[in-house]
């Protein structure tokens, strides 16, 4: 995928910054910025089990911003929750994936195309 300004060439070629397993990744599971937050925190911090309120806590959220993107979470199948706990559940090749998301955020030219991949996803309207 290319992001372009009009009148411009290609600002970035995503695939050949992020790869196409991150691509995949982000276009399947990330929706917004604030699912990129709760990724990157149960990345770090795989054996936290927290309520929606705990949750929030830590993220300086609000619960009710972050219901619809833990369940997209729980449906893709990289949280769970049960009892109103939520978890890092992933299969082991999830887990390698979502840590090689985490590890394009650490670099600052794949972080900026992340960032406009997802952008460009909020908003497809819009060029990047």
């Amino acid at each position: 995928m290319r992001l372009e300004s009009p009148g411009r060439s290609a600002l970035y070629d995503l695939e050949g910054v992020l790869g196409p397993a991150v691509m995949e990744f982000v276009d399947q599971h990330v929706r917004s910025l604030l699912t990129w937050d709760v990724l990157v925190f149960f990345h770090r911090n795989p054996d936290a089990v927290l309520d929606m309120d705990g949750l929030a806590s830590r993220l300086g959220r609000r619960a009710e911003e972050l219901e619809p993107e833990i369940d997209i979470l729980c449906d893709g199948h990289i949280l769970s929750r049960a009892g109103g706990l939520i978890r890092y559940n992933p299969s082991a090749e999830m887990r390698d994936t979502v840590a090689r998301f985490v590890e394009s955020c650490q670099d600052r030219s794949r972080r900026l195309a992340l960032i406009a991949l997802v952008l460009h996803k909020i908003n497809p309207g819009i060029s990047a």
